[in-house]
Formats: structure tokens, C-alpha cells, sequence
């Protein structure tokens, strides 16, 4: 797993967990580890040891006087003694080498309730601190609970911390319990250097039980954590209050890290394009991306939560004769519409065929673009029908053959259903929703598979208007169901969310700061709220605004180069500038997807690794 800048020193450790956590870990390790200070206690220490010569000094045996002054006393005896009197004689002066005292370092945790919750999170972060630490002075680092005396364990796996986070207790820490590892640290038979007490209600400093000790407490407000070590002065600090269902998962040993596939693919990913966004399938089980090298897709198959088999990876490539103007999913199957001089190909589309292109003034149809045209298509048993946006706002459609129930003449026929149209998306299994303008207002329609039409629904005035994003949800079935439009205000963005009728929730505006832009709307059903996918401003940082709270889901290593938000599945794919390509589900806060698109045969990493 690629890390930012900031946390890269804890790549060994960080690596068990997922990128979406990191942010947590930014936060943490920033502000806890310039507390530590200086190391300590792995002091020189034993019997030095002689090792050559060293340097000249004014003092010392005259067995070890330089030769020279000796050829002074047979020549000029009285300067000899003159030298000796006021110290001026020059002594060889060996060199030493000492042996380290100590090699091992000790923190012990107070588990009890004084320490539960948020507290824990700061074990957790020490821990991982203080085994870097002990890395860097060629130390062990060894852990224990105040509760269960004279038990040192390791500290090299994720195992390890799943345990220091399982081992708590409603017990405080009693006088007989911190006396009796007074005695178990001193039958140590490497004495240790730092032994570091963290908890609240800790005995005082005393060089037997612990050289430093780490105060973890509420702080005055109660909206966060003051943490303070002793000793030594102005070394505390206060944390604020952490993201609850992150810190969730870390308390309970879910290490989202583990739940991202980590299965070898089967063959390698070929090099994909950066020109092109990644298309998801509606029911967020594939992805396709647009091959560098190649005219085709590779289509990636994602897998189950913890699934060990191979991944699935399959090129699909069309003829070189024609361009594609986008490709988009039919179930299961991926397929494109091809441009060439005089016609349009519906490649791997079943029930279309091929039609004359359209006149430029009928239908624009860019020979090349930075995206995919918009497109959708919808097929139930007995109709089907592609959508398709052009730049100008022109919404086009070809039926499906499906059947006999429809008329001829209505196959491999271009037919138009609305101009001026701002926004299309699939909002439902079968049903397609569009935003038109019309008179200095925008109106939303809805269209299935049928080619049925709803009617109009007012959402707002037309004026400023750049962009709609569409939730998804079954609330479309029944009328609208609630999207987003942006206006720009001195740079920023700011978006609308209009609800669903449906819904409590109020129409809400959002501000964002400068930089940031969002990527997608999201219907969270069971709480009916809707949510904004946000990319942060140096294009590595994605996060969600959600009732008025904006949170980090992930960071990449790299800025992301192109990105697809997929309303009906949730699933956000970004692809960044090392070809890297991510796949995150917005409903379940969790990574899905993490592999290397470059060719170079890169594997995801075994299991442990995000």
C-alpha cells in the first residue's frame, strides 16, 4: 500500500490497515510522536573496551607518554622537567568502545474503565510509536497490561495489536498490581532503558517501574482527550474527538485493510488509459477501463468481502475501425458505441443495430473527448432502449430489438426524446432520469425501458446552474427522488441538495471550501439523508459531507487522474497517475479494490496489506 508523505515512516505497521483509516493515523501520529522527545535510557553502560588509539592529550601514565617527549629527556633534560611541572607533556590516549547497557524497551497499558473508548485509540497509536522508536535504537520493544502482571509479549503483527485492543477490563489498576510489576521488570535480565506507563491514574516516576509515563484523560469540555508525559515540562496536548465508525472498527480489530481484496488476479492488468474515466456496472460488480495499447476495455470483476480466489481480469476489444463514444454496462456485459465516418456501431449491445450517423447538427459526436459520452441502457423482458447525451444537451435513444411487439421501423432508426438537457443518469434498476431546461426552470423527467415518460417535476430555477447529480434510490419509482445542482460562488463551489418529498429532510445548501468539488450525490436509505462525495483540492483526498460534517473516506499517494461515481451501486472508482485504481464503497465506508493497471505484472499485496 502506497502511504502519504506524512505517515511513511510507519509504512511496516501502517500497511495492516486501509486507506480510509489513514486519516486517523495523520492526525494521531502528528500530534503524539514530537511528545515523545529524545530517547532515552539506552545509556552506555559495562566495562569499556579498548580499541586502538584514540588522540593526544595533557594527561595520563608515562607508559603511554609519545615518543618524542622521550627523545627530549636524553637530549634536553631540564626542559624535560620543565614540561613535566606545568603539564605541558603529550600522552597517546586510547580509544574505547562501550557496550550498550540496554536493549529492550517496555510500555505497560492501564486497561481498566478509566481507559475505555477513545482512550484506547491513543494505545493504539503509542504502540505503533513506540515500536518505531525502539526499531531505530536497535531495541525490542515488549508490551503488558497493568492488569495481568509479569506478561511481556511481542509486538510484530497485526495479531499482536488485535490483542493489546481485546485485553480490557472493567478492574482498575490497584498498588498491588503496579508492585508486582515493580518486581517482574527488576528480575529482567536485560534491564530496560524507557519503560513507559500510559493510563490515567499512574504512580510517579521512580526509575524502577517507569521512566516515562503518559497521562490519557478527558479533557475539560469533554469533547476530546488531553494526553500529557511526564516528565518533563509542556508536553501535553489535546485530541479532539476522532471519526466514530473509524474508530469503531479499530477497537473492534476490524482492520478495514484486511476486508480489500487481496487475492493474486488471474494474468496481469494490462496498461489502461488516464484520458478516460473507469465505468462502473449498475450493480457495482465491474469495472471497465479503456486500454492504452489496445482498441478495448479491460473488465475487472470485483470481488466478495474477504474473498481469497483469483480476480478476474478479461481484455474485450472491439475493431480498430471505429472510435468509441462511450461504454457503459448492460448486466453483465460491457459494451460501446463506435463511431466511424458514416456510421454508429453498438458493439456487444444486444438488440441494436447499426445506424447512419446522425448529422452534426442533429446529434454532436466529438471524434475524440477527455470522457465518455453519458449513456444508459435499459432492457427489461419486453422492451429496451440506449441513452445517450451528446455536449449540446441532446438526449438520443435506439431501441432494442426484443421480440415482435415493436415495429420495424422503430429499429436501427436515431430518435430524439428532449433538448437542452443538463443531466441524465440511471436512478433505479429500469427507470433513467433527466434534468431539462425549459423557460428559466429546470424540470425533471423520468423514462424506462418502455420509453414511458413522466411527467415534468419543477426543482428549481434554471439561472446559474452547471451542474445536477442524481441520487439513486426506489423513491424514483414513485416520483423524484432527490438531486444536487451546483452554482459557483467566488470560486467555490456550492450545491443545492433538493429531497425527495418523501423525505424529512429540508432543502440544504452546501458551500465548500476552495479547491474541493464533489464527485456524487448519495441516498443513505436508512437514515434518509443524502451525502455529497467530495475530492479534495490537491486531488488525493476524497471525502463525504454528510448532516452538516465533512470526513476523509481515503487518501491516495498519488493524484487522481480521472474518477466515476456510480449512483445505483455506490461505488466511487478512482484511477491516479500511477495507474493505480481504487474502488470504494460509499454505503459501506469500506476499500473494495486496490491493483496497479500498468502492465508491469504488479500484483496486490498477500494478505496483511491493503
Amino acid at each position: 500500500m502506497q502511504l502519504p508523505e506524512a505517515l511513511y515512516p510507519w509504512r511496516r505497521w501502517l500497511e495492516w490497515f486501509a486507506p480510509e483509516q489513514l486519516p486517523l493515523f495523520v492526525d494521531l501520529f502528528g500530534r503524539l510522536n514530537p511528545l515523545l522527545g529524545p530517547l532515552r535510557g539506552l545509556h552506555q553502560g559495562g566495562v569499556p573496551e579498548p580499541d586502538g588509539l584514540g588522540d593526544l592529550q595533557r594527561r595520563g601514565p608515562y607508559e603511554r607518554l609519545l615518543s618524542s617527549e622521550w627523545l627530549l629527556a636524553d637530549e634536553l633534560p631540564d626542559e624535560f622537567l620543565r614540561r613535566a611541572v606545568v603539564g605541558e607533556h603529550l600522552f597517546l590516549a586510547p580509544q574505547y568502545r562501550a557496550r550498550q547497557a540496554s536493549r529492550l524497551m517496555v510500555v505497560l497499558f492501564d486497561v481498566g474503565p478509566l481507559q475505555l473508548g477513545a482512550a484506547r485509540l491513543v494505545h493504539l497509536a503509542l504502540l505503533i510509536l513506540l515500536a518505531r522508536r525502539a526499531e531505530e535504537a536497535g531495541a525490542e520493544l515488549r508490551w503488558g497490561v497493568v492488569q495481568q502482571p509479569a506478561r511481556l509479549h511481542e509486538f510484530n503483527s497485526a495479531g499482536h495489536l488485535r490483542q493489546m485492543l481485546a485485553l480490557r477490563t472493567y478492574q482498575a489498576a490497584t498498588e498491588e498490581h503496579w508492585q508486582t510489576w515493580r518486581d517482574a521488570l527488576a528480575e529482567l535480565k536485560s534491564v530496560a532503558g524507557e519503560s513507559w506507563l500510559v493510563g490515567q491514574r499512574l504512580p510517579p516516576v521512580d526509575g524502577h517501574l517507569c521512566t516515562q509515563r503518559v497521562l490519557v484523560h478527558p479533557s475539560l469540555d469533554g469533547r476530546g482527550l488531553g494526553v500529557q508525559i511526564q516528565p518533563g515540562a509542556a508536553r501535553r496536548v489535546t485530541l479532539g474527538q476522532p471519526d466514530e465508525r473509524l474508530a469503531l472498527q479499530l477497537l473492534s480489530g476490524q482492520f478495514a485493510g484486511e476486508q480489500v481484496s487481496t487475492g493474486r488476479l488471474r494474468g496481469d492488468v494490462p496498461r489502461v488509459a488516464l484520458t478516460l474515466p473507469p465505468v462502473i456496472s449498475s450493480s457495482g460488480n465491474h469495472i471497465a477501463l479503456r486500454l492504452l495499447d489496445e482498441p478495448g476495455v479491460a473488465v475487472i470483476k470485483l470481488p466478495g468481502i474477504n474473498q481469497k480466489k483469483h480476480l478476474d481480469v478479461r481484455r474485450e476489444l472491439w475493431s480498430n475501425g471505429g472510435t468509441a463514444l462511450t461504454v457503459t454496462f448492460m448486466g453483465r456485459v460491457v459494451g460501446a458505441v463506435l463511431s466511424s465516418p458514416t456510421e454508429l456501431h453498438f458493439w456487444k449491445l444486444a438488440g441494436l443495430r447499426t445506424v447512419a450517423k446522425p448529422a452534426l447538427e442533429e446529434l454532436q459526436l466529438p471524434p475524440g473527448t477527455a470522457s465518455y459520452l453519458p449513456a444508459v441502457a435499459l432492457r427489461s423482458r419486453s422492451d429496451g432502449r440506449l441513452f445517450l447525451l451528446d455536449p449540446r444537451g441532446r438526449l438520443a435513444f435506439w431501441v432494442m430489438a426484443i421480440g415482435g411487439a415493436l415495429s420495424k421501423s422503430r429499429i436501427g432508426v436515431t430518435q430524439y426524446l428532449a433538448d437542452d438537457v443538463l443531466a441524465m443518469a440511471r436512478v433505479d434498476g429500469d427507470v433513467v432520469a433527466y434534468v431539462r431546461r425549459d423557460e428559466g426552470r429546470l424540470y425533471v423527467h423520468r423514462v424506462n425501458a418502455a420509453g414511458i415518460v413522466s411527467s415534468a417535476h419543477v426543482i428549481a430555477a434554471a439561472q446559474g446552474v452547471k451542474r445536477v447529480l442524481f441520487a439513486h434510490g426506489p423513491l424514483w419509482r414513485r416520483g423524484f427522488g432527490g438531486c444536487a445542482l451546483l452554482q459557483e460562488e467566488a470560486g467555490r463551489q456550492k450545491w443545492r441538495v433538493v429531497p425527495a418529498r418523501e423525505t424529512s429532510q429540508a432543502v440544504l445548501d452546501i458551500t465548500l471550501d476552495k479547491g474541493w468539488k464533489a464527485l456524487g450525490l448519495l441516498f443513505e436509505g436508512d437514515e434518509q439523508v443524502y451525502s455529497l462525495l467530495l475530492l479534495g483540492p490537491n486531488q488525493q483526498t476524497v471525502a463525504v459531507h454528510s448532516e452538516g460534517q465533512q470526513q476523509v473516506l481515503f487518501t491516495t499517494s498519488q493524484a487522481i487522474s480521472r474518477w466515476s461515481f456510480c449512483p445505483a451501486s455506490g461505488l466511487l472508482a478512482v484511477l491516479t497517475s500511477a495507474r493505480e485504481l481504487l474502488v470504494y464503497s460509499a454505503p459501506r465506508r469500506t476499500l473494495c479494490l486496490q491493483v496497479f493497471c500498468d502492465g508491469s505484472g504488479q500484483q496486490n499485496r498477500d494478505d496483511g496489506d491493503a
